[in-house]
């Protein structure tokens, strides 16, 4: 964890308990969520986070003393990206490439998610209101597209992800495990991957293949996506441990 960061968590945690006003934070990466949680206990106070939508995964985390944060405590404003798909579409790396492009640090946006305005597809931008307008005015393509951009004041109406619900059986409730069948390896290959780094568990990288898997955990591998484990669902005829998993991308 950055140092700066963390010294930074701890003075709004302390500020919102001196203070008693909700103090936020700028958008986090998932892996701070361990270091926001601390700096909430160090101080005595709450936290909330939340990123533009339910399931976001980079956040703005809020400090509170007494009251939880309202809608307006938010710093959080979503943008509507439209295009003509008759000409271009865009996907999310062109999108995310784009904004990256205007020269905004990226801890002023989160995420972009999918999404339909009008029967349209488009995608919605979840940013910081202090950078909003620059975005909206200078953001104008992405890729091969060109971009319209505005503020979103409906509710945004967001696509599911892409990808399949698995239902696999186990024998253990461990990560080498549950990375091996959900996505087709061995368990030997899930072992080494995860030996090598190359995996990480809710964001965070996990060097113990045993390492006990919960509902909701987010596994992802380079080079193989990720899996988000939804449900286990008790021992099957044989014994084994079923799990039913996400696995994001196409079919």
């Amino acid at each position: 964890m950055d140092g700066a960061l963390e010294k930074r968590l701890n003075e709004l945690a302390l500020r919102a308990g001196h203070t008693g006003r909700v103090c936020a934070t700028r958008f986090l990466e998932p892996s701070a969520l361990g270091t926001v949680n601390a700096a909430a206990a160090r101080a005595g106070v709450k936290v909330a986070l939340w990123g533009g939508y339910d399931g976001a995964e980079r956040c703005v985390a809020a400090f509170y003393a007494d009251d939880p944060p309202d809608a307006g405590d938010w710093p959080i404003q979503a943008l509507r990206l439209q295009w003509n798909g008759r000409f271009a579409t865009p996907g999310h790396r062109d999108l995310l490439g784009a904004v990256m492009g205007l020269g905004i640090e990226r801890e002023m946006t989160g995420d972009i998610a999918m999404g339909t305005y009008r029967d349209a597809p488009c995608a919605y931008l979840f940013a910081l209101r202090e950078v909003a307008d620059y975005v909206a005015a200078n953001l104008d393509s992405a890729g091969r597209a060109s971009l319209k951009v505005s503020v979103a004041t409906e509710e945004p109406a967001l696509l599911p992800p892409e990808g399949e619900s698995l239902r696999l059986t186990v024998q253990q409730q461990r990560l080498d495990a549950v990375l091996a069948a959900a996505c087709r390896l061995s368990r030997s290959e899930a072992q080494r991957l995860i030996a090598a780094g190359l995996v990480k568990l809710n964001h965070v990288p996990q060097l113990r293949p045993d390492a006990r898997l919960e509902e909701g955990d987010l596994i992802s591998a380079r080079g193989y996506g990720r899996v988000r484990v939804t449900a286990f669902q008790g021992e099957s005829r044989r014994g084994r441990q079923v799990v039913q998993v996400f696995r994001y991308g196409g079919k």
